[in-house]
């Protein structure tokens, strides 16, 4: 698999982890809001000339996308496009090579647009509702022809439009005008301009959503990374971390890597380091064979392991990193239990002789708790085990391993 899609787009997790939710009842295709096509042919729901546009690149087949229409969707509907906010435009984004009824799907809600908006919209809703009952199957034209006759939609018209592929086209220009703003994962969401990747909780659109509404515009996006260069890949202008700004350690040039997912504050993960990983560093790690890239997923109750994790990334800021970690590890119980806990982490910083002034200024502004953030919401969101979770990689090979298949993967990865 490719890690790129991994750390931005969650492709890879999403493969390794099924979305188990309590869905919300969508709502209705009938309730009373303004919905129409785009100039383009898209349909859409809310006010035509709301100040907030959120275009929604998704396909039924998704889970995830399931997962935002049935949990989140019914959020934003209620606080934004019912009262005139935001008008929601849904864009077709059928990834044919790991969800191959997808297209069909697509095909068949614009099928039901082809009798209105409304008939859309509750196609829509009723794809994203049934979706077990004709994801996987060799031919769900079938179902979707039950579903338009559920909705009281002309039987012959749908059949007719669903058979003669007349609607395929646009699906495939939808798709493409994705790829043509850089969409290759779904669901994925353009707020004005605020752009949201993955099924993210509705906090995240309310942000985007209350900031595009007072004008307000995302920072610039970071350079692109040169051809060839996945995120996970060492970083010459920042000696031990990768492009994506994880620290690493092992040889650059080593062709299996590591993602290992960890939590300084987990006593699991601490007998993993002190009784487990000192091995593979040493067999595997330390000759150049492998090179491991650390982020970070300290429980959600581990208020303490969160500020550990910005301690040790504002100690990489002065390369100081790893030393940390070690340290961080080997006294969990002293820091874990401290009544002052940032007291504690800058005498950690004294002790390992760091700028202790920049070290606290980092901790004390959180300079570094956006980072940590990020890879725990990656985490969270895919509904990983508590930490250490590894992710192992050889080109486009590789994927998730538990803790005691982690070795044999190894191998297996240097054999090939």
């Amino acid at each position: 698999m490719n890690p790129k899609r991994f750390l931005y787009l969650g492709l890879l997790i999403a493969a390794l982890t099924a979305a188990a939710c309590n869905p919300k009842p969508t709502p209705t295709a009938t309730t009373e809001v303004p919905m129409g096509f785009t100039e383009e042919g898209a349909p859409y729901r809310g006010n035509p000339d709301a100040p907030v546009t959120l275009v929604e690149y998704s396909e039924f087949q998704c889970p995830y996308c399931a997962r935002h229409t049935l949990e989140t969707g019914p959020l934003l509907y209620e606080a934004y496009i019912i009262t005139g906010k935001v008008k929601h435009v849904f864009i077709q984004h059928p990834l044919d090579t790991i969800h191959p009824q997808a297209r069909p799907a697509a095909e068949a809600s614009l099928c039901a647009a082809k009798q209105g908006a409304p008939a859309f919209w509750a196609m829509h809703d009723l794809l994203f509702e049934g979706r077990t009952e004709w994801s996987g199957q060799q031919d769900p034209t079938g179902k979707f022809k039950e579903y338009a006759a559920k909705l009281g939609l002309d039987a012959n018209a749908f059949a007719a439009c669903l058979e003669s592929g007349e609607t395929a086209a646009q699906v495939q220009t939808e798709y493409e005008q994705g790829l043509a703003v850089g969409v290759d994962s779904v669901p994925a969401f353009y707020v004005n301009d605020w752009f949201i990747s993955g099924a993210q909780p509705f906090e995240a659109f309310q942000q985007a959503i209350e900031g595009a509404l007072r004008g307000e515009h995302p920072t610039p996006t970071p350079t692109p990374l040169p051809p060839g260069v996945t995120p996970f890949d060492a970083d010459p202008e920042r000696p031990g971390y990768t492009y994506s700004g994880d620290a690493f350690r092992g040889a650059e040039e080593a062709k299996v890597f590591i993602v290992e997912f960890i939590d300084f504050q987990s006593p699991e993960n601490r007998e993993y380091f002190l009784e487990v990983w000192p091995d593979l560093d040493e067999k595997y790690v330390e000759p150049g064979k492998v090179r491991l890239v650390i982020k970070h997923f300290p429980a959600a109750d581990h208020s303490q392991g969160f500020k550990a994790a910005e301690a040790a990334e504002c100690a990489g800021q002065q390369e100081a990193f790893w030393t940390m970690y070690d340290l961080l590890f080997q006294k969990q119980e002293e820091w874990s239990q401290a009544d002052d806990i940032l007291a504690t982490l800058k005498g950690y910083a004294t002790e390992l002789d760091l700028d202790v002034e920049a070290f606290s200024a980092c901790l004390d502004e959180g300079k570094t708790k956006d980072k940590v953030n990020q890879d725990f919401t990656i985490a969270q969101q895919n509904q990983f085990p508590a930490a250490p979770q590894f992710f192992i990689f050889a080109g486009d090979l590789g994927g998730y391993v538990t803790t005691d298949q982690l070795q044999e993967a190894i191998e297996q990865l240097l054999a090939q």
